[in-house]
């Protein structure tokens, strides 16, 4: 007997009701002979795709027992059920004294994966091709899928301009669960160019600047652009627009068609065009900016003159005047007729007198404290800088009176009741209101007990916590909590036909027994996992973020955290995920993910410019030590190779130069070392010249070996292992002169940093902590011909105080402390001078210009006991540092614009012992003293974080002898000849730091 559904697919459901009577006819008339016989064997010759455990349940048949028709259409139901089977046909066989039964099947297909092929790079790109499809990774498939599927991608191709595209489709069968996979390989041919569009209508404006509005044509030059579909909708919408921009806000612009013609390859759109009356929006009685009435009045944005949209636009300007303090403003509006092509909106504005809102009180509240309440509130009264009249109107009243009671609603204050009461003229002060919340709380409900049925899989003391617990309080908010706290508790643990339904009874007034009612359904299980589209990457390297196996609950959630995993791998651009035969019912499914794999090379360019007082080498003159004012541009170039080797790992190549830097680095990054989140290994050679201190020119020269791990949300540690050569040149010091100094420094270093961030917002903190501690050891057993050790630790705190003002401190404190000098070298002097701490600038003590803090050069004995050099007065950089900075940060005006006031004090110093509080400068070759600033600085908020003006006074700049001549001129100035014999160009020059500073900059000083 052969009983088949795939002619019925898609029928209703009487044709599906004849048909399950007509085989269970048929099948009782072909098992009528062999009704009670032993059943020998059960067959399924063409195998069967269902898991053991989905067939016992299913298919009732077994060895041993009575044959009957029953049982067999009750198996036929099942396994069509199951929706794996396209066809099933029931055949029935003597064997002896019994009979075999067999079922032989077509199995049905499912979706396993899309692939597109193919020069597809934007409008549309892959992901839009993909989804042109419309076919759903898991569900089932049918052959005219292909053919629809074919017809959807040629649609959004030839909308995008490419009209001789070609789709080929190729059909693969999986190997594993019925799946069928799909290539669609795109050609898309040479891209068609708008043509002059046809203009009908009323248009009211000249054809030329409906054509320039469109966009279609590259102005001047005239060329015509590519067809694309959101060029298209642009092209229409800027039409639109220019209407809007004329006060023709009922202006109506219609494609009608895009005529393409192939031997031009062109495309000829035609435009319909209404242009409608103009339409004037005025303010009576009170002047209104027309920026305030575009914003305000929504017509202009849903260019449409109706009722309703003038009704909300006289809402919104009531609302607007009463946020300015006019808390008695009147609006209203009025529609003219047209008249000379114009239709006038009149809104008549009767503002009132401007009030302040002085004082918003709360009453009655006992349960909840004022702050509390505060916190949800929008009323605020006025304050100093900001809202200087308060925010206040009818809206906001209602809102914060809503608010407040919903607060209390869902901690069992059913009958609490909010009103609020307006005084005018508080105090006697005219124009001043204060707004008073009155609350009256009722009786708090509570639950006396809770009872949970249906739950038979868990023991209570596995469910979740439940906020309608006994003693709790009782609101329907706490019941819908619960409602998802369960559902989502049964969803990740494989039941997702879970159903919850809650009920109540009151015991006494104030008290209710709650009972929640759980349908837990079967439970589904995954039956295995299956991935496809991998080519480049590694499928272990996919198997280590699969979580989910065999045998496993089916968690949506779980699939849905795996799905994040993948994606954070880095190596995809798109992870699809289904459950395979969703519908079906069995118990045991399976997963699929379906990979997209991103492109394998990026490459990055970037142009940028600073403006700073720089401090690079001048041979030409040793004046300015502290730098000039000047312009670098800086270009930069990246080249990534992604996924490399198929496991995930990143290759780098980058690259920036400008004219106080040239860098060019390699970089090997190796995440998720030994399969844990988090813990990355990255290999480097770098090769870096900078000219950011006048003293000299750095060159280095590193290879690195650098392991970071987050040991958990706030805390990261990094470890590196590095070997570089420091390089000094453009030494414009004399002293320095001396060849030792001049000679090349290898240094192997080990290193560690550690990084503490419980900051609430790193772009602009209001409240939390940040620490970063950094140590590094160099020495001769690494390879090192420097040996020193060194310490950097930093802290900064925040702290809130109110609403609006918040007090930011950061201290730091570094030291470094040579030990084991070559011979004819100081212990200090033999950090090398790229190795030293620098200080100054934006983002440290804003009392000087950048890395201008610190030792200078006095002049130098050019040898033991001699006569000193010639003094320059140079940054020479330091071996301690001690920092300490405060900002108090509050509203400037607005909202956007943020003031700072700050004090920074330290100062970069010789050694640990020489660091020093002391005020005053001794003398001229002092600088082992505290320096102080004061200053006012600005931040505007912006989508990237605060930009930044600062205004520095120091207070106590140092001062220095500097040298104005060139580096030839100070080797002819010769400290054995007396000074009247020397040239006037060796006369010493006073400098000083300047006691005003600026800086400009993006982000929070700290």
């Amino acid at each position: 007997m052969q009983c088949s559904l795939r002619p019925l697919a898609r029928r209703g459901c009487f044709l599906i009701f004849l048909f399950t009577f007509l085989c269970t006819f048929t099948l009782t008339a072909q098992i009528s002979p062999f009704e009670g016989k032993p059943i020998v064997d059960v067959q399924f010759p063409n195998g069967q795709p269902l898991d053991p455990a989905d067939l016992a349940r299913v298919q009732p048949l077994k060895k041993g027992q009575p044959l009957r028709s029953a049982d067999v259409a009750h198996a036929i139901d099942g396994l069509f059920a199951t929706g794996r089977f396209e066809d099933i046909i029931v055949e029935a066989e003597p064997s002896g004294e019994g009979v075999i039964v067999r079922f032989v099947t077509q199995n049905a297909p499912f979706l396993g994966g899309i692939t597109v092929e193919g020069r597809i790079l934007e409008s549309p790109n892959r992901a839009q091709v993909d989804s042109a499809t419309q076919l759903s990774l898991g569900a089932p498939f049918q052959d005219d899928d292909v053919t629809q599927a074919v017809d959807r991608i040629q649609t959004l191709l030839v909308s995008n301009g490419f009209y001789k595209a070609t789709v080929t489709p190729t059909v693969e069968r999986g190997k594993d669960a019925q799946q069928i996979f799909l290539t669609f390989r795109v050609h898309e041919g040479k891209r068609a160019k708008y043509d002059m569009p046809s203009i009908t209508g009323v248009t009211k404006l000249p054809d030329a600047v409906i054509l320039r509005a469109t966009g279609w044509r590259f102005p001047i030059i005239h060329w015509w652009r590519k067809v694309s579909s959101s060029r298209t909708r642009g092209g229409v919408q800027r039409v639109l627009n220019k209407y809007g921009g004329k006060d023709r806000l009922m202006a109506r612009v219609e494609l009608k068609k895009l005529d393409y013609d192939a031997n031009r390859r062109r495309v000829h759109p035609d435009l319909d065009i209404d242009a409608g009356p103009k339409v004037k929006v005025t303010a009576v009685e009170t002047k209104v900016s027309r920026r305030v009435l575009k914003r305000y009045v929504p017509i202009f944005q849903e260019r449409a003159v109706d009722d309703d949209l003038l009704e909300t636009g006289r809402r919104n300007l009531q609302e607007y005047f009463q946020g300015q303090g006019f808390y008695d403003v009147s609006v209203d509006f009025m529609v003219q007729p047209v008249h000379d092509d114009q239709e006038t909106v009149e809104y008549a504005i009767s503002r009132g007198m401007r009030y302040k809102l002085v004082r918003v009180a709360i009453a009655g509240n006992r349960y909840f404290d004022t702050e509390s309440i505060r916190e949800r509130m929008f009323m605020q009264p006025a304050s100093f800088l900001i809202l200087r009249h308060g925010r206040y109107s009818e809206a906001f009243q209602r809102r914060d009176e809503e608010s407040i009671a919903n607060l209390y609603k869902s901690n069992g204050f059913r009958d609490v009741k909010v009103s609020s009461e307006v005084t005018k003229d508080l105090g006697g002060r005219p124009g001043s209101i204060g707004v008073t919340i009155h609350v009256d709380e009722g009786s708090q409900w509570v639950v006396d007990d809770l009872a949970v049925q249906g739950a038979t899989q868990f023991k209570p003391a596995e469910l979740p916590s439940l906020a309608s617990s006994t003693g709790q309080p009782f609101s329907e908010v706490n019941i819908a909590n619960d409602r998802e706290t369960v559902l989502t508790f049964y969803y990740t643990r494989g039941f997702p036909k879970v159903d919850f339904k809650a009920s109540w009874r009151t015991v006494e007034p104030g008290h209710v027994s709650v009972v929640y009612n759980i349908t837990e359904g079967d439970r589904e299980y995954v039956r295995d996992v299956l991935t496809s589209g991998l080519n480049t990457t590694r499928q272990s390297l996919v198997d280590r973020s699969i979580t989910l196996k065999a045998g496993d609950p089916l968690s949506p959630t779980a699939q849905t955290n795996i799905q994040k995993s993948l994606y954070d791998l880095g190596v995809f651009a798109n992870v699809d995920t289904a459950i395979e035969n969703p519908d079906g019912d069995t118990d045991h499914k399976y997963v699929l993910y379906h990979f997209d794999e991103a492109n394998r090379y990026t490459f990055t360019i970037g142009f940028g410019l600073q403006l700073a007082q720089f401090g690079v080498p001048n041979s030409t003159s040793l004046a300015a030590p502290g730098g000039t004012t000047g312009v670098s541009p800086e270009g930069s170039l990246t080249v990534s190779r992604q996924n490399f080797l198929g496991l995930g790992h990143t290759v780098s190549l980058q690259g920036v130069y400008s004219s106080i830097e040239k860098r060019a680095s390699i970089t090997y990054l190796q995440p998720r070392l030994f399969g844990v989140e988090g813990q990355n290994l990255t290999y480097a050679l770098l090769y870096d010249d900078t000219l950011d201190v006048r003293t000299f020119a750095a060159r280095r020269e590193e290879a690195s070996v650098q392991l970071s791990k987050k040991f958990s949300k706030s805390f990261t540690g990094v470890f590196q292992a590095s070997y570089r050569i420091d390089n000094v040149s453009d030494i414009v010091i004399p002293v320095l002169l001396v060849s030792q100094f001049l000679q090349s420094v290898r240094l192997g270093m080990l290193s560690a940093n550690f990084v503490q961030d419980r900051r609430d917002n790193p772009a602009n903190p209001r409240h939390g902590m940040y620490n970063t501690a950094s140590f590094a050891l160099s020495d001769k057993h690494f390879g090192s011909q420097r040996s020193f050790g060194r310490a950097l630790l930093r802290n900064a705190t925040y702290y809130s105080l109110g609403k609006n003002l918040v007090l930011a401190r950061q201290t730091q404190f570094g030291v470094i402390v040579p030990f084991d000098p070559p011979a004819g070298i100081d212990a200090q002097e033999s950090v090398p001078l790229p190795e030293r701490f620098y200080a100054g600038g934006a983002d440290s003590l804003r009392a000087f210009p950048f890395n201008q803090a610190g030792p200078r050069d006095i002049g130098t004995p050019l040898v033991p006991g001699g006569p000193s050099s010639e003094p320059t007065g140079f940054p020479l950089g330091g071996n301690a540092l001690f920092i300490n900075n405060i900002e108090l940060r509050f509203p400037f005006l607005g909202q956007n614009i943020q003031g700072v006031l700050f004090h920074d004090m330290g100062n970069v110093y010789s050694s640990l012992s020489d660091i020093s509080f002391r005020f005053h400068q001794n003398n001229q070759q002092d600088f082992n003293y505290m320096v102080h600033d004061v200053g006012f600085g600005i931040r505007y908020r912006t989508p990237v974080g605060p930009v930044r003006a600062d205004f520095a006074y120091s207070i106590n700049p140092p001062s220095y002898v500097g040298f104005s001549g060139t580096p030839a001129q100070i080797l002819n100035c010769n400290p054995n000849v007396p000074t009247s014999q020397l040239p006037s160009y060796c006369a010493s020059t006073p400098q000083s730091v300047s006691h005003f500073q600026f800086f400009f900059s993006i982000g929070q000083t700290f």
